[in-house]
């Protein structure tokens, strides 16, 4: 896994309730910055600005590579659609989901691990991403797709803010029932991001 220089946090990391197929009723975001932090009920997004935590973000999830692989590859070829991997490359170095455990908050002591298999009892639902092309407001959209029932659980939904290129981590509670799922980004409606993750 590549290393990070630097986690930025924007005011438009709101985005990633978005992406994480969040705006529903009743959610709420903290978005942190240097000194500052607004705080509702529901949910917490947080995100690491400095070049430690990005490093032992690195070093741990490096440990859980071996095992997530092999469940993306074995999911690989189930997967309910393709993404677009130049319109992903033309946008994305990385993308991928990870998890903290419940209670915690990021930081360079607590960085996200990447996985694709998360517990409802035990773990934080999140994602990391960095957008190396700003992204214009309303280009993107998120969906969660459940492979058992073959439809969409959380529907196609467009964010209307811009995305700057930068890097992105963000974290809330596990809000899927136990089950298989896909994790879907869109970009001007050409899907690029297709995570297989599992909720136990």
């Amino acid at each position: 896994m590549k290393k990070k220089s630097i986690y930025k946090i924007s005011g438009i990391l709101v985005l990633l309730v978005f992406v994480l197929g969040l705006a529903l009723a009743g959610c709420t975001t903290q978005n942190k910055t240097a000194g500052q932090a607004t705080t509702s009920q529901a949910e917490t997004i947080t995100a690491a600005n400095t070049t430690a935590a990005v490093t032992t973000a690195a070093t741990v999830a490096e440990t859980t590579v071996a095992e997530t692989t092999a469940v993306e590859t074995q999911a690989t070829e189930e997967l309910s659609e393709q993404p677009n991997k130049a319109k992903y490359d033309e946008y994305f170095t990385e993308f991928y989901l990870a998890k903290l455990p419940i209670g915690t908050e990021m930081g360079a002591s607590n960085p996200p691990v990447k996985t694709a298999v998360f517990i409802t009892s035990e773990d934080l639902f999140g994602s990391v991403m960095s957008v190396i092309k700003d992204i214009p407001a309303g280009s993107i959209a998120g969906a969660v797709y459940d492979t058992a029932a073959k439809k969409d659980f959380e529907p196609k939904t467009a964010f209307p803010m811009a995305l700057k290129a930068s890097n992105y981590a963000g974290t809330q509670p596990l809000k899927y029932p136990p089950g298989k799922y896909e994790y879907k980004v869109y970009i001007d409606d050409v899907l690029v991001v297709v995570i297989p993750f599992e909720v136990r």
